[in-house]
């Protein structure tokens, strides 16, 4: 387009020369100027409007890229955040596939620990067979020892009434001797009070006896308990002289205090039991006061 109108000045400049050269133009020269200028315009118009065509095209053209770049952008951005979202995710692939190998690898133990169990079901399975009978047998085996058991608690509930009825023989034996042989002391000895004399003779002469059964002398020992009890302590035929007496009730001496406490004990509910140690007890008070 510049082109064409520097040709147009030129040509401006070229007539006026030849003007001045020249006063006057010929109709013919006047012609042609005018048609090369009709013409020069005409292409410069038509040059004109294609260029101004092509401007639009091209401000069009710009337009478009211009949306499309910003699609682009868009698209871009997009992609961008799509790529952030995929790395994550192929990281998270990754460890999966991680754990999909090591669960692969567990399977295969898992596998193999199966193959190993059911090798030990098949031979427990045996085994259990064999126990089964074998209890089977075990289970008549312990049908009879339970009968042996019951048949043997049996003799042993009786051989222990036996024993209790053996150790309460040895008992009255062990009880009647050290009575026999503490009053065999005491008569033997000098007692000077002639009551509490008389209580250790007559105990002495009521436990004088050559039978060996234990329950002849064990109501021997009963019955002397019990004469001791009502007639030798504070009443009775040879009850205490007021010495005795009152030794008995004033003394601190632990022989005289346990045989004091033992009368309290026995007059407040009788106990055969103890009545062994009744009489001991009362041997003791004696040789407490005599001093013996």
């Amino acid at each position: 387009m510049k082109k064409v109108i520097l040709l147009f000045l030129l040509t401006i400049i070229g007539i006026t020369v030849s003007c001045e050269k020249s006063d006057w133009l010929s109709p013919e020269d006047v012609d042609n100027i005018k048609n090369q200028l009709n013409t020069q315009i005409t292409e410069l118009q038509f040059d004109n409007v294609t260029l101004t065509t092509q401007v639009t095209d091209l401000t069009t053209q710009v337009t478009n890229l211009t949306t499309e770049v910003a699609s682009l952008e868009t698209s871009v951005s997009t992609l961008t955040e799509s790529n952030t979202t995929l790395t994550a995710e192929n990281a998270t692939v990754q460890t999966l596939t991680d754990n999909v190998t090591d669960l692969t690898t567990q399977v295969a133990t898992l596998t193999s620990d199966k193959e190993d169990l059911d090798a030990q079901i098949v031979s427990l399975t045996t085994s259990n067979t064999t126990l089964t009978t074998d209890n089977t047998s075990l289970l008549e085996q312990v049908t009879t020892l339970t009968a042996s058991v019951t048949s043997l608690q049996s003799q042993v509930d009786e051989l222990e009434t036996q024993a209790d009825l053996l150790e309460a023989e040895i008992l009255t034996f062990k009880n009647f001797k050290s009575l026999r042989q503490k009053l065999d002391t005491m008569v033997a000895a000098t007692i000077t009070d002639t009551n509490l004399n008389s209580a250790i003779d007559s105990i002495s002469i009521g436990l004088t006896s050559s039978s060996v059964s234990s329950s002849v002398l064990g109501g021997l020992i009963s019955t002397e308990s019990d004469w001791l009890f009502n007639n030798a302590v504070k009443s009775g035929t040879v009850s205490m002289t007021t010495n005795v007496s009152t030794f008995y009730d004033t003394s601190t001496d632990t022989n005289v205090v346990n045989f004091r406490t033992l009368v309290e004990e026995l007059t407040t509910a009788w106990n055969s039991a103890k009545e062994t140690t009744l009489i001991l007890w009362f041997i003791e008070f004696v040789k407490e006061f005599e001093n013996l």
